[in-house]
């Protein structure tokens, strides 16, 4: 018997995590079992020739927001193709209404229900008995003639009886990707969580021994996938201990972060880390106290930005600050002054401005009416407008997060915007308001990849601003801090080519 377990799309950790653990599970059953992922650009039919020319029994499909919609037309080919093949599909994006997805896809046999690992092992373990005791797996959704039978979750997966998702496949790439704990501590209604959401650790003995493979093999970067990984603030102690005092010299260590759970001892810990160690990814969400009330947060949000400054003031860590945008009661004003804090907070860090969504699961989707939500109906779920942000104060928002993403996404220009704020005297928003403007307005959008480019327009911009002003000499200062960013931002054969050409933009 030969098992496919594939997915479509190379740039999602939790699918990619999802199918190691799953691959590990049944990795010493009786099967012939292929683990593979297709790339984003690999065309729907070549995946299709590829997967029918396997000759596989069994094909499962992981799913998530970005691929479902591709996911669901390979399986409709696969089986008009080879009607025997057993399609199965996984992955959070269909564990929720999956009777409605079994019943509007009818090629897809099997749908693995949640937390997937022990469901998929006594799927296959029914399988290859041939006792098809499809009844008794929770977790498990199956067609019985023409019903569609969807049994209950499974309970809770222990986090230590998870097998290692990189001692059976191979670790590929310069990041991987980890998690030491499931559920959440984070009750944010745009969360999406299963009915059990409870926080489960793995042990501290097994978490260490665990990272201390990939400080051996020396990968470049082991992202946490945990929400929050410091919910436990001895725990994470611990294990930012264990990974200081075994630094490799090398290894970068992420984390999603609880910006209200961070202590002075933490602090006084990580002030000892090499520059470099730690990435901190720490969600604000919103700086306005009704906002934070109505998705489920914390509405004192001053103990977060207190504990965040102690952090960046006292340790070299980077930090990655989150806001985001179409959060209930929260108009284009709040929004802004969400944005001036969060930039205040992270003045030299990045600030990232993400787009609600809502997909299934969460229980703001359920509450959309509410708050008067329109939102995409297919993945990603992407909110439209609400009661008090109208679609095009969302659209210009986004528009505004596309620039500052090119301009402080990677804290490239961590010199260049804080000048022309203090040159300006301008909020955070209203000169990235004023700057996004400037740059559609020329149809410049799409020349925001380049370093170069981006110089070359917050010049030609500035310029107009400090004509205004009419103060050329901070504008030739300006210009200088400019340079300073680009020697940091390019190599010396681009940082070359940039001075030859000179300042001119010739788009």
């Amino acid at each position: 018997m030969k098992l496919l377990l594939t997915t479509i799309g190379d740039k999602c950790p939790r699918t990619d995590l999802a199918l190691r653990y799953l691959y590990g599970v049944i990795a010493d059953a009786p099967l012939e079992t292929t683990l593979r992922t297709f790339p984003d650009t690999c065309p729907d039919g070549e995946i299709y020739d590829e997967i029918v020319r396997g000759r596989y029994n069994l094909v499962y499909l992981h799913c998530n927001e970005k691929n479902e919609y591709r996911i669901t037309n390979l399986a409709e080919m696969i089986k008009k193709a080879v009607p025997s093949i057993a399609v199965i599909a996984g992955g959070m994006q269909v564990s929720f209404d999956t009777g409605y997805f079994m019943r509007k896809n009818s090629w897809v046999d099997y749908v693995i229900r949640g937390e997937g690992e022990s469901v998929f092992y006594n799927f296959i373990k029914t399988l290859v008995s041939y006792e098809f005791d499809f009844e008794n797996i929770p977790g498990l959704a199956y067609r019985n003639a023409e019903d569609i039978i969807v049994n209950d979750y499974d309970i809770p997966v222990d986090m230590d009886e998870l097998p290692f998702p990189y001692e059976k496949t191979e670790l590929t790439g310069k990041v991987a990707y980890y998690e030491s704990i499931r559920g959440s501590s984070d009750r944010t209604l745009y969360y999406q969580s299963l009915p059990d959401a409870s926080v489960r650790a793995a042990s501290l003995n097994k978490v260490c021994t665990e990272l201390r493979y990939f400080l051996v093999k020396g990968v470049d970067k082991v992202v946490f996938l945990d929400r929050w990984f410091n919910y436990n603030t001895e725990r994470a102690y611990r294990l930012f201990e264990y990974i200081i005092n075994n630094d490799n010299g090398k290894t970068a260590f992420e984390f999603r972060i609880d910006g209200d759970n961070i202590d002075e001892e933490t602090v006084r810990l990580l002030s000892e880390a090499r520059e470099g160690l730690f990435i901190f990814d720490i969600d604000v969400a919103s700086t306005n106290a009704e906002t934070l009330a109505a998705i489920g947060r914390r509405e004192n949000i001053y103990q977060l930005m207190y504990n965040v400054t102690k952090l960046l003031q006292s340790c070299d860590i980077e930090v990655n600050i989150n806001i985001t945008v179409g959060l209930p009661t929260e108009t284009e004003a709040l929004f802004a002054r969400s944005f001036n804090k969060a930039y205040g907070l992270a003045e030299g860090s990045p600030v990232h401005i993400n787009t609600l969504r809502l997909p299934k699961g969460t229980m703001l989707r359920k509450e959309s009416s509410k708050y008067g939500y329109l939102f995409m109906n297919n993945p990603p779920y992407e909110v439209i407008a609400t009661d008090r942000m109208p679609a095009p104060d969302l659209i210009k928002i986004k528009m505004i997060s596309n620039v500052v993403e090119n301009y402080l996404g990677d804290g490239g220009f961590k010199s260049s915007v804080p000048r022309m704020l203090n040159d300006t005297g301008m909020k955070p928003y209203d000169l990235f308001s004023r700057l996004t403007e400037y740059i559609y307005s020329n149809g410049w959008e799409k020349k925001l990849r380049k370093k170069e480019n981006l110089a070359r327009i917050m010049y030609s911009f500035a310029t107009g601003m400090y004509d205004e002003m009419d103060d050329t000499l901070k504008l030739q200062i300006l210009q200088e801090v400019i340079h300073e960013d680009m020697e940091t931002a390019l190599n010396e054969d681009l940082l070359k080519k940039f001075e030859r050409k000179g300042w001119d933009i010739e788009f």
